[in-house]
């Protein structure tokens, strides 16, 4: 009886999950004019403070313990707006979307299991999977018809803001066999945290008349992560014959994509219209930590990245029968700072040594293309400006025995 129920390990699977989808539909004919009309507005906030908190203790002898831990937020908003009017379209048919996601939750894990003591035959190591993920999607499109002027109207303004500060923290202890034991099987752990943004703007003004501070697209995203993944494993060794080591995945990735596309077709003159702005902002300050002891005949294998990565796409085209003046302009500005480090500590692997793969990767893409017809003057327009920046001070640091 005693030897069947250590004969296999704990299973655990625990989740902490936030979801919030929006849906926005507005659309205006009018035979005249259309005054502060058809306009969506909308506003998510997550907040999460729980915690996923775990101990395991068993599988002593064939089976470790098996545990599944993960804290979602997911946010979407599609907003669409079209306006049709006879004469002039004023404050009309804007979108806004503003998406907060915060989590300080953390996921913690503490296996003991999967070993074999005194000639015992210990088989099976613990195998942890922890993640941390942040989603947000905007999609926003607004058309505008107007037979006579445009004013302040198809604007689309976008606002993400990503805040993680939760830690994926793990310890596994077992896979191991002491004695003349034979403990064939190290611990696995698979950590991740994730930030990902996407926002899809689509703005289009044709106008009759004059066109102005319309069909704009402002795009705002942020990412701030000071989460940690930290890991601690013992097992996969023996003083008899152990055989298998330790594995580790531990990443952190960053994420944040806007695509922009405006056009202004005027009959008359277009002022502050079909401008594209995107800033993209993300600030990583967490640590991938792993410390492996044991791997009698296999080794450890630790694999640990962090990646930001940012892609901006922008199009803009105005044509109109008079002047064009502070419009078609796209203005794009890319900031990546990592302080984290990837940080390894092996020891053990008798014959089989140990394999560490650590990366720092940082990666900025910007697409602007602007077209500008005038029947009159063209003053600051169809301009396109690029900012990227890329700061790293995080290390690769490693130390095998």
């Amino acid at each position: 009886m005693n030897s069947d129920a250590f004969a296999q390990g704990n299973t655990a699977n625990q989740a902490i999950g936030q979801a919030q989808s929006a849906t926005q539909l507005g659309i205006c004919v009018s035979g005249t004019g259309t005054l502060i009309s058809c306009n969506n507005l909308n506003a998510q906030t997550q907040t999460n403070t729980g915690n996923n908190a775990l101990a395991q203790q068993g599988g002593g002898g064939s089976g470790g313990n098996i545990a599944n831990q993960a804290i979602g937020q997911a946010q979407s908003s599609s907003q669409n707006a079209l306006c049709v009017s006879g004469t002039g379209t004023f404050v009309s048919c804007n979108n806004l979307n503003a998406q907060t996601q915060t989590n300080t939750g953390n996921n913690a894990l503490a296996q003991q299991g999967g070993s074999g003591s005194g000639g015992g035959k210990g088989k099976g190591g613990n195998t942890a999977n922890q993640g941390i993920g942040q989603s947000q999607t905007s999609n926003q499109n607004s058309a505008v018809v107007s037979g006579g002027d445009t004013t302040g109207s198809g604007n689309n303004v976008n606002k993400q803001s990503q805040t993680n500060t939760g830690n994926n923290a793990a310890a596994q202890q077992g896979g191991s066999g002491s004695g003349g034991g034979k403990g064939k099987g190290g611990n696995t752990a698979n950590q991740g945290i994730g930030q990902s943004q996407t926002s899809n703007q689509n703005a289009q003004c044709v106008s009759g008349g004059n066109t102005a501070n319309s069909c704009n697209n402002i795009s705002t995203q942020n990412q701030d992560n000071s989460g940690s993944n930290a890991l601690s494993q013992q097992g996969g060794s023996g003083g008899g014959k152990g055989k298998g080591g330790n594995t580790a995945n531990q990443g952190i990735g960053q994420s944040q994509t806007s695509n922009q596309n405006t056009q202004c077709v005027s009959g008359g003159n277009v002022a502050n219209s079909c401008n594209n702005l995107s800033t993209q902002n993300q600030q990583n300050t967490g640590n991938n930590a792993a410390a492996q002891s044991g791997g009698g005949k296999g080794g450890n294998t630790a694999n640990q990245g962090i990646g930001q990565s940012q892609t901006s796409n922008q199009n803009a085209q105005c044509v109109a029968g008079g002047s064009l003046s502070n419009s078609c302009s796209n203005t794009s500005i890319q900031n990546q700072q990592n302080t984290g480090n990837n940080a390894a500590a092996q020891s053990g692997g008798g014959k089989g040594g140990n394999t560490a793969n650590q990366g720092i990767g940082q990666s900025q893409t910007s697409n602007q293309n602007t077209q500008c017809v005038s029947g009159k003057d063209a003053i600051v327009s169809c301009d396109n400006e690029s900012f990227q920046n890329q700061v790293n001070s995080g290390s690769n640091v490693l130390g095998q025995q």
